[in-house]
């Protein structure tokens, strides 16, 4: 390890590239891990996902005995990847000696460097979701499972169908009496929302005393517990339409697991809105040929299930790909898993398949990273060993050495012996 300068600044790397620090970083991970694992079970993989490894803090308790824990406060594991990667890059790049003998540890360094900053790549861009083919079937959008965006668009449009899109992003922090405005030049109208909830259940407003939201056509909208399943959650918001110059507002609560849209008239024409699963466009189509699926003798259980496919660039070049589970299709950054199947429980209606879709620009940097961990740990081992051969060689040559320039003198004697044990 190279010698740091005894300043401010120096004391400062010293601590960032410690190997102290290192270890509590990876006892906090494991912290983590197993706190986050055992919040499962109430929370769901999702939600705890993002408070305890998408988060700056989590605040938790160590279990100590059956109905009791220790309340305490962890770097989140955002904070813990964040200071883990600077760790390695401190401690094994820079204040490293740099020498024949320690590049293999700096090029592992730089393996998991680069895994780390490929998992950062992931986490900013990445986005999944779900694509739901019949057979015969071709699509090239897919719906994101966790977020959700509010489409309008003009009915009956002779020129296509133009969709302004609203993120979820720009109105899930209105609570309460909160509304914020949305308007756009191409729209002749005002869009306000309000009251927006992850997870919610329209009810009657008939004997339940003063509702606890804005009734629309005797219903309004109760927020509800989360799901442990973030699919499972039935989001909704309220909006208003403020047309004709402000002469006119309707008012409405959208869904976004109704079948139909809310279709209002302004300036003449036809419009709808839609509270939706986030829509995702891919580069080329996917139309799914034929569905397989085994079942297990004696039963409808699934033994195994799979899609035969055709992925169709915009060149109308057309690629045969079989998908099965841990055989996805890979093209242009985005994955195609097996995922999904119906109809099921024995049900009717033709069959189809359920492709899990990931946008992950990153999706190479693993089997890099791994390349570069690999190489450096292979010259580290290869040249340990070739130190050591060459070693024992100069050992052995130098004992050799000695027993040769002792070999003489102690032949000799033998020699001046045998006479007088012969006599």
């Amino acid at each position: 390890m190279a010698k740091t300068p005894d300043t401010l600044p120096g004391k400062v790397l010293a601590a960032a590239g410690s190997y102290w620090l290192a270890v509590a970083l990876l006892v906090n991970l494991f912290l983590l891990t197993w706190l986050g694992t055992l919040a499962q079970v109430e929370k769901g993989i999702h939600l705890v996902q993002r408070e305890y490894f998408e988060s700056l803090y989590v605040v938790t308790r160590l279990p100590i005995a059956p109905g009791f824990g220790l309340p305490m406060v962890l770097p989140g594991g955002l904070v813990t990847m964040l200071l883990f990667t600077a760790n390695l890059i401190v401690g094994g790049l820079i204040r490293i000696r740099w020498s024949r003998r320690t590049i293999g540890v700096i090029t592992a360094h730089i393996g998991i460097v680069t895994m780390m900053l490929g998992g950062a790549v992931e986490y900013l861009n990445k986005d999944y979701g779900a694509l739901m083919l019949y057979e015969g079937e071709r699509g090239s959008q897919y719906r994101s499972y966790t977020d959700r965006e509010l489409a309008i668009w003009q009915v009956g449009s002779d020129v296509g169908v133009e969709e302004h899109i609203i993120p979820e992003s720009d109105f899930d922090d209105l609570d309460g009496n909160d509304r914020r405005t949305f308007e756009s030049d191409a729209l002749p109208f005002e869009v306000i929302l309000s009251r927006y909830m992850v997870n919610c259940s329209p009810e009657r407003a008939v004997g339940v005393g003063v509702p606890e939201a804005p009734v629309i056509d005797g219903l309004f909208l109760r927020e509800r517990e989360r799901f442990t399943e973030p699919e499972r959650d039935l989001r909704g918001v309220y909006v208003s339409v403020i047309t004709d110059g402000g002469a006119s507002m309707l008012d409405t609560f959208l869904l976004d697991r109704e079948s139909r849209a809310f279709a209002f008239e302004a300036a003449g024409r036809t419009w709808a809105m839609a509270l939706r699963r986030k829509v995702h466009q891919m580069p080329f189509s996917i139309q799914l040929v034929d569905f397989e699926k085994d079942d297990h003798p004696g039963t409808t259980m699934a033994r195994s299930y799979s899609s035969d496919v055709l992925r169709i660039d915009p060149d109308g070049t057309e690629v045969p790909v079989h998908i099965r589970m841990n055989e996805p299709l890979r093209h242009d950054g985005y994955i195609a898993y097996q995922s999904g199947f119906g109809p099921q429980n024995g049900q009717g209606g033709p069959p189809y398949s359920i492709l899990a879709i990931s946008n992950n620009p990153s999706d190479r940097i693993p089997w890099i990273a791994v390349s570069i961990i690999a190489g450096g740990l292979l010259w580290t081992f290869t040249t340990r060993l070739f130190d050591f051969l060459v070693k024992q060689r100069r050992r052995a040559v130098a004992a050799a050495g000695a027993a040769s320039a002792q070999g003489p003198s102690a032949g000799h004697g033998r020699a001046d012996r045998e006479p007088e044990a012969a006599a």
